[in-house]
């Protein structure tokens, strides 16, 4: 296998504890592990609770990745029964609660995006509800004996809650339990995971030891700020970058970056060599590197790494002519109009904005454009022929209902 440090330098690359003590403890476990000079079983735990996954979904998964291309065994596991309870990893408040048939159908789209990222010849995939569905009472008795109320209050969100008198249920206590016994199940010797989920890697490491087992080293990852630079990615406030987006719009949204930002993704939304990652962040903190520059290489890698080189300069190519010399592309996706019905209707159906409110704002803004001029008012009839840019990125050729 690669030389400890080697492996050592790209697998500790953008993780993050919170604790500098934690970080120097947990990596001298690590380097222990990879001393052993054998495979390391490493997974990745998943609640498949959307359909559509973000660049900051894919993070942890860009570290299994790592570990992948090292030589040691993957493990992506489908939290089938842990997704019924729903993390309150990252929740100021009760996480909705999904059926059964829907976490099925969420499960296939999540990993042939999960795909994108991971290499699938080296990807074993397993669901806990191998394990957690033989649980009877007396087994889920034994395992909370093991934990306290007072361990459980000392995380965070549930602290939080229960300071302002918000409700805290029973079952929630219950999520940390099983993700902890995920990887008793496993053996694991790594899990991956996001930094708000340390407190579920260490319950793990409880039980394993209790239960004989070499404790596991956490590997956690922190958070990709959205395309605003500040804010968390979220598909709820548009602040994303969708794996299963169009080329363009990829390449769109990551030149919209803020450049204060650009060291965050170059360390967690590529799969750039890690030695090329610390010189482009020194670079531009330093003022040696143009953000320009470095951003539209960026852009470039995101498109690439989930659709490849000539989507990626096509992308490019489109960006350049139509945000960057204001000229309209030479195809555009077409969007059918009823007889008479409003324009901001048809943009909105259309998937040019997400909701009407937010088309509101982009015709406020005069952001939105009919053959080159400003519309204003999205309640006149949209036109069938007329061409309309919505935003900076977004453009729509109007036809018929019957076309």
């Amino acid at each position: 296998m690669a030389p400890v440090d080697e492996q050592l330098f790209v697998l500790m690359s953008g993780v993050e504890y919170g604790d500098g003590g934690l970080r120097r403890a947990f990596e001298a476990e690590l380097r222990e592990l990879l001393e052993e000079d054998r495979p390391l079983k490493v997974y990745l735990g998943i609640d498949p609770t959307a359909t559509s996954l973000t660049l900051g979904h894919a993070v942890p998964l860009r570290k299994l990745r790592q570990f992948q291309d090292f030589g040691h065994e993957t493990v992506f596991l489908i939290g089938d029964i842990t997704a019924l309870i729903g993390d309150p990893s990252d929740k100021n408040k009760l996480r909705p609660q999904i059926d059964s048939e829907t976490i099925r159908a969420n499960e296939a789209a999540y990993f042939a995006q999960a795909s994108k990222i991971l290499d699938q010849s080296k990807t074993v995939v397993r669901h806990n509800s191998e394990w957690l569905g033989d649980l009877d009472l007396n087994d889920l008795i034994s395992l909370m004996s093991k934990f306290t109320v007072a361990e459980m209050l000392t995380r965070d969100n549930f602290r939080q809650r229960y300071q302002s008198e918000d409700a805290v249920y029973l079952h929630e206590f219950l999520y940390a339990l099983l993700q902890g016994y995920d990887a008793l199940a496993l053996e694991c010797d790594v899990q991956v995971g996001g930094t708000e989920q340390l407190f579920n890697l260490m319950a793990g490491r409880k039980l394993q030891e209790q239960a004989g087992q070499r404790k596991h080293v956490p590997v956690t990852m922190p958070i990709l700020v959205g395309i605003d630079g500040s804010m968390r990615m979220s598909k709820s406030t548009g602040n994303f970058i969708g794996l299963d987006e169009a080329p363009e719009e990829q390449y769109g949204k990551a030149m919209s970056i803020p450049d204060g930002a650009l060291a965050n993704y170059f360390l967690l939304a590529t799969n750039l060599d890690r030695g090329d990652v610390v010189a482009t962040i020194e670079g531009l903190a330093n003022n040696e590197r143009d953000p320009m520059t470095e951003k539209k290489r960026l852009a470039r890698t995101i498109v690439t790494e989930l659709h490849g080189e000539d989507a990626a300069a096509q992308a490019e190519a489109h960006f350049e002519r139509t945000v960057q010399r204001r000229e309209e592309p030479e195809e555009m996706p077409e969007a059918a109009a009823r007889e008479g019905q409003p324009l901001i209707d048809v943009i909105v159906e259309a998937g040019a904005a997400p909701s009407r409110r937010e088309a509101r704002r982009l015709f406020d803004q005069g952001a939105v454009t009919v053959d080159g001029e400003p519309a204003s008012d999205g309640r006149e009839p949209a036109r069938v022929g007329s061409r309309v840019r919505v935003g900076k990125r977004r453009w729509l050729r109007i036809t018929g209902a019957g076309s």
